[in-house]
């Protein structure tokens, strides 16, 4: 069995959706802390996600080390850290620092790591991380109001927040095939080098990483590697499941291009929006309770938008801490939907994400059918809820519309 560590809940769906692509029938946990009652399915994969991206390192190897111990107490028998595709992480950041932990808790010397996952236009090449065509720092995530991302070298990136060795796997190893890349990689053992960055910028880079390490204890990236590895295992043609007809509610916090645009093309439709606009003094109960009685006076069935994304120049600098506001703000919001009936989600960016899950009190869901590459419908049991949980850059301009507005089972509710 796989077993993965997310770093947020959005990766977690998104490492997940690989691995349910893969054929693999695969577990989504949304707690560290997760009982073995609760894998209620014969998983091939288990994936806990964390919101540990942002925090202290220290706090983050404690939680992930937790995760750990949960995935083996499952019958996990291969790791996988998983963080964002754009290596959302500071200099004082906690990637190296929970690679590292987890490293010497599974007796793993050296830990191929790569953020590439070109399905998603991320690729890597002579450790350099691209967003498309765009090296990472001259993309909008150079200023991410979290982690800006001003190099775009993931061996730089790394190495400070790292106590062991980086080095790199470059793209001509990678290309000479699995023999070459093994034979690297015993040499980076011997030399006591810690994190070996892997070049990809192909599918096919991928598969031949995936060849050469498959059986390593412990591999950390995007979702893009443990994809290519989740395709060497036996398939198990777990059929996706989809929610059935209900009304959706899109709860919106990420500031990035795509969400904007989504929202934009929401808007565009005339589908019911509510922006959510906080002013100094005002609580989150407040902002909530007013977006729900908003809720309340749309029609029984209609679809409908609840969004705090904005751009950079319309965000109030004197609101203080704004961004963790609307992340309450948007968990009361998800909890009152929830309360009023409501049991279909989709949620857009990750912050926003894990706000909403430890406001609804999701624990464990069964991963279905993909809303968008890399954001799937996951099914908690427990509450009977249907969620998308998608990273703020995940889907096309119209995916809140093709959701809310366009998919046969909103629309035969409507019927």
């Amino acid at each position: 069995m796989i077993g993965v560590i997310a770093d947020d809940v959005t990766g977690a769906t998104d490492v997940a959706a690989a691995l349910s692509r893969a054929g693999l029938r695969t577990l989504l946990t949304l707690t560290a802390e997760v009982d073995d009652h609760e894998v209620v399915i014969d998983a091939d994969a288990v994936v806990i996600g964390l919101k540990t991206r942002s925090l202290p390192a220290a706090d983050a190897v404690a939680q992930s080390l937790t995760a750990l111990d949960a995935l083996q107490r499952v019958g996990a028998d291969q790791f996988y850290l998983k963080y964002c595709s754009t290596f959302d992480s500071t200099p004082e950041g906690n990637i190296g620092p929970v690679t590292e932990a987890l490293a010497v808790r599974l007796g793993a010397r050296t830990v191929v790591t790569t953020p590439a996952a070109p399905l998603h236009g991320r690729t890597v090449y002579q450790g350099h991380l691209f967003v498309g065509d765009t090296l990472l720092n001259e993309t909008h995530m150079r200023e991410h109001p979290i982690t800006p991302m001003r190099d775009s070298s993931v061996p730089r990136l790394l190495a400070p927040q790292a106590e062991r060795p980086v080095g790199l796997l470059p793209l001509d190893i990678v290309r000479a095939g699995a023999e070459l890349i093994r034979e690297t990689i015993t040499a980076a053992e011997t030399g006591g080098t810690t994190h070996l960055v892997a070049d990809a910028v192909s599918e096919d880079d991928l598969a031949a990483l995936a060849e050469a390490i498959g059986d390593a204890p412990l591999i950390a990236g995007s979702a893009g590697l443990i994809g290519a590895i989740a395709r060497r295992r036996p398939r198990s043609d777990a059929s996706a499941t989809r929610p059935p007809a209900a009304r959706t509610a899109i709860i919106a916090g990420s500031c990035s291009r795509r969400t904007l645009e989504q929202i934009a093309r929401f808007r565009e439709e005339g589908a019911p929006t509510y922006k959510v606009v906080a002013a100094s003094g005002d609580t989150a109960a407040g902002l909530a309770q007013q977006a729900l009685a908003w809720w309340d006076r749309l029609p029984a069935t209609a679809s409908a938008l609840l969004y705090s994304s904005s751009t950079a120049e319309e965000r109030d600098a004197s609101v203080d801490g704004a961004a963790e506001l609307y992340e309450e703000v948007a968990g009361l919001i998800a909890h009152g939907l929830a309360e009023h009936g409501v049991t279909r989600l989709l949620v857009a960016g990750g912050e926003t994400s894990g706000a909403v899950i430890h406001a609804l009190g999701t624990r464990v869901a069964v991963v279905g059918e993909e809303a968008a590459l890399g954001a799937p419908w996951i099914h908690d049991v427990a509450h009977d809820l249907h969620l998308v949980l998608k990273s703020g850059n995940f889907g096309e301009p119209g995916l809140f519309v093709d959701v809310a507005l366009r998919d046969p089972a909103v629309i035969g509710a409507d019927a």
